[in-house]
């Protein structure tokens, strides 16, 4: 007999179906969503690493941007000094001659090394000097002069720890500014200056000249050895004040070109005075009166200057000075200078008293 093929059949239970068959088919799109969002974000994190974090390189911008506030102080008793510090690359800048007292803030990179030097200037040594350095508002180094020497200084780094119960110093308003310089070229006749003024007790003889003895507060005129003192007479007032003649040296002459034109002459004598009598580099001359006078027939020129200067234990900061030329017939002219304090304005009338007695031997 023939058998007839039966199909085969297949038993399957609901425990014995294939797992993928059950999870429907839109949660494929989702994970393979998830596995490329999880292999770009480790991508850009080794990115990151392989480049290295910015703020670990030393030479990021903000440690770069990073200053510090350096102030540098200079105090004392003298009215100017000689000032040198340090900027942020270590070098010394000079900058000349300040008024005290001197405060100057600048910006320099941490743990720079700073400098402050406060010095006495040529004609105003001794006294008391102070040099102090401030970091962030903190005193870091002060340091002072000693008896035997002329300057202060104070050298560190900003790095530096405070120095404690060391205060700020105190700056009380020092010395004014001095004036700009005027000099003269039209002719100005001298004012006449109010007041009483010195007596008159006698009368100078000197170099060609005759001219009143002054009284009062004033000491009695006394010769000079002109190769010492420049001058053949001097008479001496109380603050500073003085009267002084003599005949004009050759070495003014030439500097005033040498002709003898008497105005040439008054300012060199001017000029001369100011160099020799006050600190130098830090003397202002303030023409106040430049005119042409008669003395005995005889030509002459008077010249009268404010002079203002600091100088330390001098409490004036200005002096009236006055330069008489005379051409006395002799080679070289006669000259009669005389410097007034501000601070004795009750002797600036004998200003006028001097030059309107003047006259020929």
């Amino acid at each position: 007999m023939t058998q007839t093929s039966q199909p085969r059949r297949e038993f399957h239970s609901g425990r014995g179906k294939k797992t993928f068959g059950r999870i429907p088919g839109g949660f494929y799109l989702v994970g393979a969503l998830v596995i490329l969002f999880e292999v770009v974000t480790l991508g850009a994190v080794g990115l990151a690493l392989a480049i290295g974090d910015p703020s670990d390189d030393g030479a990021s911008p903000d440690k770069e941007s990073r200053r510090v506030e350096v102030t540098y102080i200079a105090t004392g008793d003298h009215p100017s000094v000689d000032l040198t510090f340090g900027n942020a690359n270590d070098s010394h800048e000079p900058r000349g001659v300040v008024i005290l007292p001197y405060r100057k803030t600048v910006e320099m990179a941490p743990g720079a090394d700073f400098y402050l030097d406060v010095r006495s200037r040529e004609d105003q040594k001794g006294g008391t000097l102070t040099c102090t350095v401030l970091v962030g508002g903190k005193v870091v180094q002060q340091a002072h002069n000693t008896t035997d020497s002329s300057s202060a200084t104070c050298a560190g780094s900003t790095a530096d720890a405070p120095q404690r119960g060391i205060p700020v110093p105190t700056l009380t308003p020092g010395a004014s500014p001095l004036p700009e310089e005027r000099r003269l070229t039209g002719t100005v006749k001298v004012p006449d200056y109010p007041g009483e003024g010195s007596p008159v007790i006698g009368t100078v003889t000197d170099s060609s000249l005759e001219y009143a003895e002054l009284g009062g507060t004033w000491d009695r005129s006394k010769t000079l050895d002109p190769v010492f003192d420049g001058f053949t007479r001097k008479q001496e007032g109380r603050q500073r004040a003085l009267v002084k003649s003599t005949q004009v040296d050759e070495d003014i002459m030439a500097a005033a070109g040498g002709t003898g034109e008497l105005r040439g002459v008054a300012d060199a004598v001017m000029d001369e005075r100011r160099r020799y009598e006050y600190p130098r580099d830090q003397a202002i001359l303030v023409d106040v009166a430049s005119q042409p006078l008669k003395v005995d027939g005889r030509d002459a020129w008077l010249l009268v200057s404010e002079i203002h200067f600091h100088k330390r234990g001098v409490p004036s900061t200005m002096d009236l000075n006055a330069v008489l030329v005379v051409d006395t017939g002799r080679v070289r002219p006669s000259v009669l200078w005389v410097v007034l304090p501000e601070t004795n304005k009750k002797l600036w009338p004998d200003l006028n008293t001097l030059v309107s007695s003047v006259r020929l031997r």
